[in-house]
């Protein structure tokens, strides 16, 4: 099995993809910062410039990549049907579920990375803005917050991996979790948050204690701690049904 991930590993790191995809990531959480923190104190804005929350709200835009790590695991196990790897690498290992594994346990390794570089980011673009500002630098929930933001960013990938065996064709895959992340659940959440409290970006608002920043009404969310087993359980359910799937399918 090491073998495996160590070759899943390696795979990642010899395409240039998972570089620029982290780049992207960067920039969304920088992105998400300035939006938090520069439109404090506006009208109309839910935090106020010395809202003891502000530090941990900013910062929880270290998960604003987590949809980038959704796409580089449909990605890193969509691309071997592409380009046809998937049929010397089922080969060389017949059993299925091991390669599958392999590949789920390097991506979470790589969501991992993503969300270090992300928490940094965050954390140090946060505390200069607010220093500049002369806000509120409280740390207030924060180290909770920064939690939930690695649950978050090391889970995700492997969903990424099991929707991409589900579906394997790549585009429809991408854009269907597109779809879902920006529509769907946005919708669910807006209109009936009883229900979109239980999808993904639900438990992830949830983890990330975003309350009503992230729903019409923040007693709709999970608590923290139902939102990440929620989260978890998306995770483990859709790479069993995705290694179940990829042992009964052909290749081609």
């Amino acid at each position: 099995m090491r073998a495996l991930v160590r070759a899943e590993v390696l795979k990642l790191r010899t395409v240039a993809l998972p570089l620029w995809l982290l780049l992207t990531t960067l920039a969304l959480v920088l992105l998400g910062v300035l939006a938090t923190i520069l439109t404090a104190g506006l009208e109309g804005a839910p935090l106020q410039r010395d809202d003891p929350q502000l530090l941990a709200r900013a910062v929880a835009s270290a998960s604003g990549g987590n949809v980038v790590v959704l796409v580089l695991g449909i990605l890193a196990l969509t691309q071997e049907f592409r380009f046809g790897t998937a049929t010397p690498s089922f080969l060389v290992t017949p059993r299925r579920g091991r390669v599958l594994g392999a590949k789920l346990i390097a991506v979470s390794g790589l969501g991992l990375v993503f969300a270090v570089a992300s928490v940094v980011v965050a954390l140090v673009a946060s505390l200069a803005l607010l220093t500049a500002r002369g806000d509120s630098t409280s740390w207030d929930s924060v180290g909770e917050v920064l939690l939930g933001v690695v649950l978050v960013m090391v889970l995700y990938g492997p969903i990424g991996v099991a929707v991409g065996a589900l579906v394997r064709n790549q585009i429809a895959a991408v854009v269907g979790a597109l779809a879902w992340t920006f529509i769907v659940e946005q919708l669910l959440v807006a209109l009936l948050p009883s229900v979109g409290q239980w999808t993904p970006g639900g438990a992830t608002a949830a983890v990330l204690q975003l309350g009503d920043l992230a729903t019409a009404g923040g007693e709709d969310l999970l608590p923290v701690w139902a939102g990440a087993l929620l989260l978890v359980a998306y995770a483990v359910v859709l790479s069993v049904l995705a290694a179940r799937l990829t042992l009964r399918r052909d290749l081609t």
